[in-house]
C-alpha cells in the first residue's frame, strides 16, 4: 500500500506544499516503534579446555614426552624450525602459488564483497528522463472521455488529441527503507559473521596446504634417502655373494648359503621399483601444489642424500595455553561465525512478520513542449511513505522463522562438535609424536649396537679371525637399521607438523605481543 502526496504539472505556476497530516505521519513512520531489533543476540562463549594439554588424553597411560613449553607459541613459519633451505624455498612460494589457496582468497573476497552489498542500505537516488514521440489511438480508452464531453465536436476533438506529440521529462526518484525492525542491521550482522568465516576458511586453508606441503616433502626425502642406503645394501649384497660364491667354489661354503643371499638380493631389487615410484608420487604432489607440472621442480628436489647427516629435532614443544586452542584454530573459528551468523538470521525472519515501511520522493520537469520544458509550471513531484504488511501467507514466513531457529541449533551442534573433534585431532597428534619419539630413540641404540658390532667385525677380519664376510654381514645390518632410521626420523618430522597443525599453526608476533601483554 502506497500513501503518497503528488502534484502534476499545472496549467499556470502556483505554489504547492504538503499538508500537516501528511508531515505528521512521516514523522510518526520514522519515530515508529524506536527501532526495536527482532531475534536473539550471539553471546560468544569460550568453549571448556583443559589446564593442561596431558590432561585430556585417551591412552591408559598418559605422556610425558615431549615436554611443552606453555609460554611460548609457534612462530607463524613454523617450518623454520627444521633448518631447511629447500622446504623454506618451497613453503615460500607456496601462498602466491598455489591454485588452492588462490581459490580461498577469492571466496574470501566475495564474502567480502557481499558484505558491502547487505551493508548499503542508505537512501537509494536515481536520475531519470527521456524524448519520446507518443500517439493515443482514436479508439482507446483515453478518448471516452472525449466522446463523453463534447458529444457534438467529439470528431474533431478525438483527431486533435490523436496527433503525434513530443513528450520530454527529467528528474530523479528517491527511496529510503528504515530499519524498523532490525531486518537490516541483522543482514548485515550475518554478512559480517559470513566474512569472518571465510578469513577463518582461508586461514584453514592456508595451514592445511603448509603442513601438507611439509609431510610430502619429508617423505620425499625419506623415499631419496632410503633409495641410497637400499642401492648401498645391493651393493653390499653383490660383493657377498659374490665372495660366497669364490668360497663355494673352494668348497667352503654351502649350496643353501649362496641361494639363501640370492634370495636376500632378490628381496632388496624388488624394493627399489616401489620406492621409486613413491617417489615420483610425492614429487608430484608437491609440484601439484605449487601450481606445476610434473617435473618442474625436480631439479630442486632432486638431491644426493646418501651422506644425509642425522637432523637435530627440538625435544620440547612451543605450543602456548590450552586455553588458547579456540582462537587459534581456524575450523573452530569458522563454525563459531556460521552460529553466529545463523543467529542472525532468525532476526531477520522474524523481521519479515512485520509491516516494511519505504519513505519515497520524486521530482522532475515534464511537458509536450520544448520551450515549456524548463518552465516552473512543468514541474511534477511527489512524496509519501508506503508500506507492506503480510496479511494471510498460509503460514510461509513462520514456518521460515522456525526453518532459520532449527540451523541456528544444527551450527550450534556442528560448533561443539567442531571443538571436540579437534582435542581429539591434538590428542591424537601428540600421543602419535611421542610414540615416534620413544621409537626413534629405540633405533637410535639399536644403530649404535650395529656399529660396534661392524667395528668388532672388521677388527676380526684385519686380525685374521673371520673372513671378510663377516664384515659385510654386520655393514649390511648396519645400513639396513639406517633405513629404519630414515623412515622413522621422516615420520617423527611429520607427526611434529601434525601437532603444529592441531594446535592451529604459529601465530604472528604482534599476536604473540598483546597475547603476553593480556597475561601480564
Amino acid at each position: 500500500m502506497l500513501l503518497n502526496r503528488q502534484s502534476l504539472t499545472p496549467s499556470r505556476p502556483r505554489a504547492t506544499k504538503p499538508g500537516g497530516t501528511l508531515l505528521l505521519a512521516l514523522a510518526a513512520i520514522v519515530l515508529l516503534p524506536g527501532c526495536n531489533t527482532l531475534g536473539p543476540d550471539f553471546n560468544r562463549r569460550e568453549p571448556e579446555a583443559p589446564a593442561a594439554w596431558s590432561d585430556w588424553h585417551s591412552a591408559q597411560q598418559a605422556w610425558d614426552d615431549p615436554a611443552i613449553d606453555t609460554d611460548n607459541t609457534p612462530a607463524a613459519q613454523w617450518w623454520r624450525e627444521f633448518d631447511d633451505p629447500v622446504l623454506n624455498r618451497l613453503q615460500q612460494r607456496l601462498p602466491e602459488a598455489s591454485p588452492d589457496l588462490r581459490s580461498a582468497m577469492l571466496n574470501f573476497s566475495r564474502s567480502r564483497l557481499q558484505r558491502q552489498l547487505a551493508a548499503n542500505v542508505g537512501v537509494d537516488i536515481a536520475a531519470n528522463g527521456g524524448l519520446s514521440r507518443q500517439k493515443l489511438s482514436e479508439h482507446g480508452a483515453q478518448m471516452r472521455m472525449a466522446a463523453i464531453s463534447a458529444p457534438g465536436n467529439q470528431d474533431a476533438l478525438i483527431s486533435a488529441l490523436a496527433k503525434p506529440y513530443p513528450l520530454y521529462q527529467a528528474g530523479f526518484d528517491a527511496g529510503w527503507e528504515p530499519d524498523l525492525w532490525g531486518r537490516v542491521s541483522r543482514t548485515v550482522e550475518s554478512a559480517d559473521a559470513n566474512t569472518e568465516a571465510s578469513a577463518a576458511l582461508l586461514a584453514q586453508t592456508r595451514l592445511a596446504l603448509h603442513a601438507e606441503l611439509a609431510r610430502a616433502y619429508f617423505e620425499l626425502r625419506a623415499q631419496q634417502r632410503q633409495i641410497a642406503l637400499l642401492n648401498a645394501e645391493i651393493a653390499l649384497s653383490e660383493a657377498q655373494l659374490a665372495l660366497l660364491e669364490a668360497n663355494r667354489q673352494a668348497g667352503l661354503v654351502s649350496e643353501m648359503q649362496l641361494e639363501s643371499l640370492r634370495q636376500q638380493l632378490d628381496e632388496q631389487r624388488a624394493a627399489l621399483p616401489p620406492l621409486h615410484s613413491a617417489a615420483v608420487a610425492s614429487e608430484n604432489a608437491i609440484a601439484l601444489m605449487l601450481g606445476e607440472q610434473p617435473g618442474a621442480l625436480s631439479e630442486l628436489l632432486t638431491a644426493d642424500t646418501s651422506a644425509e647427516e642425522e637432523p637435530e629435532i627440538q625435544a620440547d614443544l612451543s605450543l602456548g595455553l590450552p586455553s588458547e586452542l579456540a582462537r587459534r584454530r581456524p575450523d573452530i573459528r569458522a563454525a563459531e561465525a556460521r552460529l553466529h551468523a545463523a543467529t542472525a538470521e532468525i532476526g531477520v525472519a522474524m523481521a519479515d512478520l512485520y509491516p516494511r515501511v519505504t519513505l519515497s520522493a520524486g521530482f522532475g520537469f515534464e511537458s509536450f513542449e520544448q520551450g515549456a520544458f524548463g518552465d516552473w509550471a512543468s514541474r511534477r513531484w511527489s512524496i509519501g511513505p508506503g508500506f507492506y504488511l503480510p496479511i494471510f501467507n498460509q503460514g510461509r514466513l513462520k514456518t521460515r522463522v522456525e526453518l532459520t531457529r532449527l540451523a541456528q541449533q544444527q551450527a550450534a551442534v556442528a560448533y561443539q562438535q567442531t571443538v571436540l573433534a579437534a582435542w581429539q585431532e591434538v590428542d591424537n597428534a601428540l600421543s602419535g609424536y611421542s610414540a615416534e619419539r620413544q621409537r626413534y630413540r629405540q633405533l637410535q641404540r639399536k644403530l649404535q649396537s650395529a656399529q660396534r658390532r661392524r667395528q668388532l667385525s672388521k677388527a676380526e677380519v684385519d686380525a685374521g679371525l673371520s673372513d671378510a664376510n663377516i664384515e659385510l654381514q654386520a655393514e649390511s645390518q648396519v645400513l639396513a637399521i639406517e633405513r629404519q632410521l630414515a623412515q622413522s626420523r621422516a615420520v617423527l618430522k611429520i607427526q611434529r607438523v601434525a601437532v603444529y597443525k592441531a594446535v592451529g599453526g604459529g601465530v604472528e608476533i604482534q599476536n604473540m605481543q598483546e597475547r603476553k601483554r593480556s597475561t601480564e
